[in-house]
């Protein structure tokens, strides 16, 4: 049960534990971006890499959460509710177009009013991380809820949220938000110093080494956005089913 230390330290050493879990999600991600290159569809992306980041979230979760080794509690999980991964992979993606759709509104409405691409791209994404650390602050709490098997519903979701908000909304920002500039500057720079191109199988026949690498870069550190989340997300469930229940919170670790 890893619940000592700040966020940053507790998701290494989650990561170091449950390194099979990660190396298997680097792979799912690094092997599937070939296979949507080659056959030029992109049309179930989402679904994809919601499952790939779920296989890796599960372990995480059951980390802080449980006392059992994780593959005893994923063998217990997998007992009691056999279609635990669909609901948590559907709930993962509802959380997500919620956090998306003003987005969407957002994009047309500047688009009318003739913004520059450089300048709408910016806005949406800074745009997108701030509501989604807000929704997953708030409801996130509904994807350990799966892994504990309680009550993983809005509104219960929505009552844990409210007592854990403060606690996770801005450790949210660092992961979706620090996280993600991080990930796109690492990328960024791999991809320029590798001299990656766009494409794994260019047209002018070989592959594209510089460009595998630079995805790997990107995966470690989207394997450890995905841990991290999951270690906030599972003390803010700790923190508000402790308060519900009148037992001592969680301590607050420090960033």
């Amino acid at each position: 049960m890893e619940n000592g230390g700040n966020i940053w330290s507790t998701s290494l050493r989650i990561m170091k534990k449950e390194i099979i879990y990660v190396l298997a999600y680097c792979a799912m991600i690094v092997v599937f971006l070939m296979i949507e290159e080659k056959m030029e569809n992109t049309s179930a992306s989402s679904i994809a890499l919601t499952f790939a980041s779920a296989m890796l979230a599960i372990p995480a979760h059951l980390s802080v959460l449980s006392r059992l080794s994780t593959a005893d509690a994923m063998r217990e999980l997998q007992s009691k509710s056999p279609r635990y991964i669909g609901s948590f992979v559907f709930r993962t993606i509802v959380l997500g177009a919620i956090s998306g759709a003003p987005i969407l509104a957002l994009v047309i409405f500047l688009s009318a009013n003739n913004w520059g691409r450089t300048s709408l791209i910016a806005t949406a994404v800074l745009a997108l991380l701030l509501l989604a650390a807000l929704v997953f602050a708030k409801w996130g709490t509904m994807l350990p809820a799966i892994v504990m098997q309680s009550d993983r519903t809005f509104a219960a979701a929505g009552r844990r949220g409210r007592m854990s908000f403060f606690y996770s909304f801005p450790r949210l920002l660092v992961s979706f938000g620090l996280l993600s500039v991080v990930q796109i500057l690492a990328i960024a720079a791999a991809a320029n110093m590798l001299g990656a191109g766009d494409s794994y199988f260019p047209a002018a026949g070989g592959f594209d080494f510089g460009l595998l690498l630079s995805a790997m870069i990107g995966t470690a550190i989207s394997s450890y956005q995905i841990v991290m989340t999951a270690v906030i997300l599972s003390r803010s469930y700790l923190r508000a089913e402790n308060a519900a229940n009148g037992r001592d919170l969680v301590a607050v670790e420090a960033i």
